[in-house]
């Protein structure tokens, strides 16, 4: 049995990954600011309260998971927001930034202890329009 990291689970694209992992008998760890039902649901490990833009929480997941074995680690959280050159919001560009290629940058350092030699490092974006 595989383990499966994935982060950006409460919806979307990550919880399918979490449905389709799940239902194959993966081992899955689902990580995500706040669960969804749907993810609740699925009878995965979930590691909620997890913002993957900020050093601390993904300390604080590295700390949880202490000991734990991850075969495969899906960098999948992201954000987008839209803008335009007419409107161009700087904070917003920093904000989808930080999360959108920091952060899996950061996760990955912080996890990269506990993938073994072999392991898999997989980068998921979205590029959907936003809610």
């Amino acid at each position: 049995m595989t383990t499966y990291l994935i982060t950006g689970t409460n919806r979307g694209i990550g919880l399918e990954y979490c449905q389709q992992l799940q239902q194959k008998g993966e081992t899955v760890i689902a990580v995500c600011r706040q669960p969804s039902e749907e993810l609740k649901n699925l009878g995965v490990q979930i590691e909620s309260g997890i913002d993957v833009a900020s050093d601390e929480s993904v300390a604080e997941l590295a700390k949880r998971l202490r000991g734990t074995t991850i075969d495969v680690l899906i960098n999948n959280a992201g954000i987008i927001e839209t803008n335009s050159l007419e409107n161009l919001e700087f904070e917003s560009l920093e904000r989808q930034f930080q999360v959108n290629a920091v952060a899996l940058l950061r996760v990955t350092k912080a996890l990269l202890p506990m993938i073994p030699r072999g392991g898999k490092i997989i980068i998921s974006s979205n590029d959907s329009s936003p809610r």
